[in-house]
């Protein structure tokens, strides 16, 4: 497999922040060097070229959620870690957060080293997902595990980690949760209300201390209802981030819509919350010491309760436009840009201009992943099965 700091991708449809248009990039020292779009440009002649006739050419995906996938979890061995990035750079995913579940401390600890140790440049950090949760809204955390807020167990688990860490769920209703989301802004990390009971109003004060995104919104949460808005209320009446889980299974089309309508384009992240069992077949599978079994795409517990999903971001994507009839530019800014610009690295990631990180994603009109490119580097091409770095 061809692979190169210095590249042209030319003849492609760019998938701008609000348009596609026909044009050329080129790609030096693992950045965006030029992007044109006028017929009249001349085109560098020495360089690595992706002829992308026919094709989208756009921002990697940032998937804020991964559990898994490709017959791994995140509490693998570093070589399962790399299989997982390597599965999911194969769907367009360029950038990603691992994420932990509900596990003992120490467990959770050794994943983080592990992932922090693997020479990925796809990983941006962890999502840490739990302890710190809520019984009544466990969903498929393992209630083994869960831990009440607690400023001296999040030290604990976060310890020599703290600039690795950008995202920690908890249920902000729960004592202690009040001085746990200052600690987590302390270490520079984003609070994200998840798995919580949290009402209206217990939401709407959490989000006055800090906590600035919504965990796999509607799922795990106490719902909306007309005289309790409860956690997924205060989401829509906020101007919060949230993150939607577009598999049709976790929230219905029409739910999506209404998100849409309610939240608007950018304050909407898709994300895959997927594990091991994404891009395999149908049968018996486990997360977080918990028996998961997979049918028809939807992952459940023994109990029928959801357990992640089997999502790709490139499917995501898909089912986006397809439930909500949103344009191309909007649904790939809602996988790239704004996951980028919660995380702050909007400034790098997340679009194609001069000057960003050549994190590109290359895709057919069916959303058939062509190529992947990380830093400059072809980590993925469909023509090469199996070729992953």
């Amino acid at each position: 497999m061809a692979m190169s700091k210095a590249l042209l991708v030319k003849n492609g449809m760019l998938v701008r922040n609000d348009r596609v248009k026909h044009g050329n990039l080129s790609i030096k020292n693992g950045v965006i060097e030029h992007v044109r779009t006028t017929a009249a440009d001349k085109l560098p002649i020495d360089l690595t070229t992706i002829d992308a006739q026919g094709l989208y050419v756009s921002p990697g995906f940032i998937d804020l959620q991964v559990n898994g996938g490709g017959g791994y979890n995140m509490d693998t061995s570093s070589e399962g870690i790399s299989n997982i990035v390597s599965f999911h750079t194969s769907h367009g995913t360029t950038a990603l957060l691992p994420t932990t579940v509900t596990a003992p401390v120490e467990k959770i600890r050794e994943t983080i080293r592990k992932v922090r140790e693997t020479e990925q440049q796809a990983i941006l950090g962890m999502h840490i997902e739990g302890p710190f949760v809520s019984h009544r809204r466990k969903g498929a955390q393992n209630p083994q595990y869960i831990l009440e807020p607690s400023i001296e167990k999040f030290n604990e688990l976060v310890k020599g980690y703290e600039g690795f860490i950008k995202i920690v769920t908890l249920a902000p209703e729960l004592a202690g949760a009040e001085e746990l989301i200052a600690r987590i802004k302390e270490i520079e990390a984003i609070p994200s209300l998840g798995h919580s009971d949290a009402t209206y109003e217990e939401t709407i004060k959490a989000l006055d201390g800090g906590v600035a995104l919504f965990t796999h919104l509607f799922n795990a949460m106490r719902p909306l209802h007309h005289r309790e808005p409860g956690a997924v209320g205060a989401a829509l009446d906020s101007d919060a981030m949230v993150e939607l889980i577009a598999d049709g299974i976790h929230v219905h089309p029409a739910i999506v819509r209404l998100l849409l309508k309610a939240k608007g384009i950018d304050n909407i992240c898709l994300v895959t919350d997927s594990i091991s069992a994404a891009g395999l077949k149908d049968g018996e599978y486990s997360l977080g010491g918990l028996d998961v079994f997979v049918k028809g795409e939807e992952a459940r517990l023994t109990d029928g309760t959801l357990a992640g999903s089997t999502l790709t971001m490139d499917r995501a994507v898909k089912n986006f436009i397809e439930f909500t009839d949103v344009s191309l530019p909007k649904a790939v800014r809602a996988a790239s840009l704004n996951p980028a610009r919660l995380l702050g690295i909007d400034g790098r990631k997340g679009s194609l201009k001069a000057g960003q990180d050549a994190d590109i994603v290359i895709f057919d009109e069916g959303f058939n992943i062509h190529y992947t490119i990380i830093g400059g580097e072809i980590v993925y091409s469909k023509n090469e099965s199996g070729c992953y770095e």
